[in-house]
């Protein structure tokens, strides 16, 4: 009789553990609704539909729960598209041995927290790797196929990321200095961070995440803070740049066709020849802004609301 009422109390708990499972693998709810991925142990949690979501702070708890149906459709989303391919994760030994190897793959690994320092990864495949507050200062990933790669946490000092293939890659946070990213790829890229001295020029950033989700912040307001940033000639066609700080930057030539630069501050910046045709500018900063040449400008929305007085414009 005891052993058959400890089998049903066993019993019960699997149960009660089963339907207390948290989604999303413990990762907070509203992160994954921007795109973010951050492990949590959980503590700060909220039951939903008969299910129980977890989160980093009370914020994106509150966050998610004044709209806990938009919220859980963007966090199930990138949820599912980021987990078809799982990384593993590699020891520093096993990663070293890889990139000494001339078919280095790195693809679907999970490299986070790793010391890559002045290493030449160019002739590597980091297709969906995780760098997680990896160290990669002063490495070469000049060329580089990093289609979907994570950077988040990363270090980026002096990192020369030239022409390489970084489309739908997630950069939140990385410490950048003087890091390059000349003629890569970083289309439909997050990017989101303090980024001084960064060098853009020529690079494609079509439909580029580089703007504040301003509805969705769970750990308070950051953005694509660049100034003084080169950007020469760079794609930035249909970009979300909203509330992005381009003060003193260079976007001579820039394409910014049918970008979101919403309260962006434009600055001192240079912006000689750059194309902003059908590109919104509400409440934007373009106060000693060069905008000779610049196309596009009676097209331009929210002109009654740009704020400062700018150089070369009506």
């Amino acid at each position: 009789m005891k052993m058959l009422r400890f089998a049903v109390a066993c019993l019960m708990l699997g149960f009660m553990g089963f339907a207390l499972a948290a989604e999303f693998d413990d990762n907070c709810t509203t992160s994954l609704s921007n795109e973010l991925v951050m492990k949590t142990d959980c503590s700060i949690k909220a039951d939903y539909m008969g299910k129980t979501y977890c989160f980093g702070s009370e914020e994106s708890k509150a966050a998610f729960l004044k709209d806990p149906e938009a919220t859980l459709m963007k966090a199930q989303a990138f949820y599912e598209k980021n987990a078809e391919a799982p990384r593993a994760k590699m020891s520093q030994e096993a990663a070293l041995a890889e990139i000494n190897s001339k078919d280095c793959d790195l693809s679907n690994k999970d490299l986070g927290y790793l010391e890559f320092n002045k290493l030449d990864l160019s002739h590597c495949k980091m297709v969906n790797t995780s760098f997680f507050g990896a160290y990669l200062m002063g490495a070469k990933l000049k060329g580089a196929d990093m289609q979907r790669a994570y950077l988040n946490l990363a270090r980026l000092e002096n990192t020369d990321f030239s022409g390489a293939n970084l489309a739908d890659a997630t950069i939140f946070q990385a410490i950048f200095d003087k890091t390059i990213f000349r003629d890569a790829n970083l289309s439909n890229a997050r990017v989101i961070g303090t980024l001084p001295s960064v060098d853009m020029s020529g690079a494609d950033i079509r439909k580029g995440r580089f703007g504040l989700d301003i509805g969705n912040q769970p750990m308070g307001q950051m953005k694509f803070d660049s100034t003084s940033g080169k950007f020469v000639n760079a794609n930035f066609e249909g970009a979300d740049l909203n509330i992005a700080n381009f003060s003193f930057a260079d976007l001579r030539g820039a394409n910014l066709r049918n970008t979101n630069l919403h309260r962006a501050d434009l600055s001192q910046a240079d912006l000689r020849g750059a194309d902003l045709t059908g590109a919104d500018l509400t409440e934007a900063l373009i106060d000693g802004a060069n905008m000779q040449d610049v196309k596009g400008l009676d097209s331009i929305k929210g002109r009654e609301t740009i704020k400062g007085k700018c150089m070369g414009c009506k």
